[in-house]
């Protein structure tokens, strides 16, 4: 009995000895997103009410000499899930702002980041799209609608 006792006393150690920091095992990455059908002002994207906003590839690059790639990239406009893909690509999307509210909308990507000799990476970026009424709304000194790409860091919690 007594060595029962001893046994369930020392278990629960094992578990607090066994537990490391896994911020390290995750990849390290940037995110580059192209947004065509936009312009960029800072770190918003601004596109006019009724145009349509083309995401024509989300790729990574690593921040290590070992090779990473993305998988299974999901699209979200104001939490609503509106694309996703398993495939490997560029994961191009478009989507159209016609009856969008003007103002401040959110566009969501999550996406799985595998690199070399690290723990499969969930990722989560959160791309801000202001929609204007036309194009006088845009911000003064804004560059014409085109393609842009933003490069976004993949932070890990520690």
């Amino acid at each position: 009995m007594k060595k029962l006792f001893y046994l369930l006393f020392v278990l629960p150690l094992a578990f607090f000895a066994s537990c490391n920091n896994d911020d390290d095992d995750l990849a390290q990455v940037d995110f580059e997103v192209t947004l065509s059908g936009v312009t960029q002002v800072n770190d918003n994207f601004y596109t006019v009410a009724g145009n349509t906003v083309n995401i024509d590839g989300v790729s990574v690059k690593s921040l290590t000499d070992k090779a990473a790639t993305v998988t299974g990239v999901r699209y979200y406009l104001d939490g609503f899930p509106i694309w996703a893909s398993v495939e490997e690509g560029n994961f191009s999307f478009a989507f159209t702002t016609e009856g969008m509210e003007a103002g401040s909308h959110n566009l969501a990507i999550t996406a799985t980041v595998l690199q070399v000799d690290k723990s499969i990476t969930s990722a989560a970026l959160n791309i801000p799209i202001v929609v204007v009424e036309n194009t006088e709304d845009l911000p003064s000194g804004a560059p014409e609608i085109g393609t842009y790409t933003t490069t976004l860091r993949m932070n890990t919690t520690k």
